[in-house]
């Protein structure tokens, strides 16, 4: 079981943009790792983080990639993907492992905790937002790159 949800830093934002800050909480059957309530603060320009995740990922499990580094847009927060055998990807944050998925359970649960969070009211971007429309971008290139997406 896998499973990425997320949260503005300001749920109450009026004029939400696509650079505002959020924070990312994974969970796997080895344990959780979040951004928030780290000192320094880990909060993320979400929507930019969002696509930088869809690229990385898409590489590693579509294009080869034997590893890859994420990197919170504004943030310190990491996490670190790598190959592992049988088509699984073991899961790094910071110095804490949470163990191995199989790529297509991550990649399936990475999209759908986008998309729903994309999808809630309180995530409304602005028409003509740069980062959302990078996000949008990002997420056809993922679903077209990684199988069964």
């Amino acid at each position: 079981m896998f499973r990425l949800e997320c949260e503005w830093s300001d749920a109450r934002a009026p004029d939400r943009s696509g650079f505002d800050l959020g924070h990312m909480t994974l969970t796997s059957d080895a344990g959780t790792c979040t951004s928030k309530g780290r000192s320094p603060d880990q909060g993320m320009m979400l929507v930019i983080a969002f696509a930088d995740l869809l690229g990385g990922l898409k590489a590693l499990v579509a294009g080869g990639a034997k590893d890859y580094l994420f990197v919170g847009a504004d943030s310190s927060f990491t996490l670190r993907f790598k190959r592992a055998k049988k088509g699984r990807i073991a899961i790094q944050c910071g110095t804490a492992s949470l163990g191995e998925v199989e790529s297509n359970e991550l990649c399936r649960a990475v999209l759908q905790g986008v998309e729903s969070f994309m999808a809630r009211p309180e995530s409304a971007l602005p028409p003509g937002d740069a980062a959302g429309g990078d996000l949008e971008m990002s997420l056809r290139e993922f679903r077209a790159a990684v199988p069964g997406m």
